[in-house]
């Protein structure tokens, strides 16, 4: 059995500089792994016939995408790594993926999975035209929220950024572009991430803006203080749910799984069915596709919704999260809308995206063998 690893470099360019976490990104650096393994055929189909043996290639692939300001590993450190698994695989066929930096584990695993068939070919369209189920994504600003007006009447589900500023000012802000959304559009249900950036009193104030019938509309708010018990203490005060994100990254080191099993599973009956609605994944901040699987499971178990979202991957990684999605989480619409925040496209298409494709053929390639 032969193998052959192909890793592709793509640097794209962002439609405007992005802050993320006080580093200013211009620039999104990731990598395709393609991977290679042969099978050989046997072409005779009567036994007294010398076989014509000729062999036939699986293929898989997944993006490497180390987030800055957010992931573990610096771009270099998964490229050295992902060398590394590289020459393992090669070598032995396997690697054990379990230490390595959650993008290399998340990448690596996505192609395997995509080279053995486990990963869904076709994502579910609607009757009108090919269209990936994802929450459409919104920025706290009315300038932009009324140029997606069209998106909006159409949209039953929609992700608003929020606590770009940690003020109490800035929070109440916020709250009036939520109230303007759910008066606007009655039809519509909202998701918050406030990426832990308020303290509990901008939090408050951001929820004073909003009636109780409203508050009802909002499925869940990612970690809207920078403490947890602020965050649970938030949801307690104010009746709005709350979906864990960092706090499922930043477990105790020694014994991350055992951490992030508890986090989920609390004793407390009134953070399992009221407070603390959902977890959100990020695989590529989170690990290999088959632990991403484990929190999933036992997020449902616990009677908790769990929705994929995406870390500014490209249209490629993408794709492969909404297959995904539709693999482990078919009930629940995935995070996904953050193609437009490129100037191109890579590899794979985004339904309905019209920014230009750039293909494999025009970035630089290592084959490795």
């Amino acid at each position: 059995m032969q193998r052959k690893v192909k890793l592709y470099h793509y640097q794209l360019p962002l439609d405007c500089a992005m802050i993320l976490r006080g580093e200013s990104v211009t620039v999104r650096e990731g990598w395709l792994i393609e991977l290679q393994e042969s099978a050989e055929l046997d072409e005779s189909s009567e036994s007294h016939e010398q076989p014509n043996r000729s062999q036939e290639y699986k293929l898989g692939r997944g993006e490497i995408a180390p987030l800055p300001g957010f992931s573990k590993e610096t771009a270099t450190q998964a490229k050295l790594q992902l060398e590394s698994v590289i020459r393992r695989w090669l070598e032995q066929g396997i690697v054990d993926l379990s230490t390595c930096y959650p993008s290399v584990a998340f990448g690596f695993s996505m192609a395997l999975l995509e080279l053995e068939g486990g990963l869904p070919q076709i994502i579910h369209c609607n009757s009108n035209h090919h269209q990936t189920s994802s929450a459409l994504l919104l920025a706290a600003d009315h300038r932009l929220i009324k140029a997606k007006h069209g998106q909006l009447v159409t949209s039953a589900l929609c992700k608003l950024k929020i606590a770009t500023q940690p003020s109490v000012e800035a929070a109440c802000h916020d709250g009036d572009i939520a109230r303007y959304l759910l008066q606007t559009y009655p039809h519509l249900r909202l998701r918050l991430d406030a990426n832990r950036r308020w303290s509990l009193d901008a939090a408050l104030a951001f929820a004073n803006q909003l009636h109780a019938e409203y508050r009802q509309r909002i499925d869940f708010i990612e970690e809207p203080c920078h403490i947890p018990n602020d965050c649970l203490q938030f949801s307690r005060l104010t009746g709005i749910a709350i979906a864990w994100d960092e706090s499922l990254r930043e477990i105790d080191k020694n014994s991350p799984e055992q951490g992030v099993l508890q986090l989920i599973s609390s004793s407390d009956s009134v953070v399992k069915g009221i407070v603390v609605k959902a977890i959100v994944i990020k695989p590529m901040l989170t690990g290999t596709v088959a632990y991403c699987a484990k929190l999933i499971e036992y997020a449902h178990q616990q009677g908790l919704t769990a929705v994929i979202s995406s870390s500014l991957e490209s249209s490629f990684g993408l794709s492969q999260l909404a297959r995904l999605a539709q693999s482990l989480t078919p009930e629940t619409t995935p995070g996904l809308d953050t193609v437009n925040v490129f100037k191109q496209q890579l590899a794979e298409p985004w339904p309905n995206c019209t920014l230009p494709l750039m293909s494999l053929s025009q970035l630089a390639v290592i084959q490795y063998q």
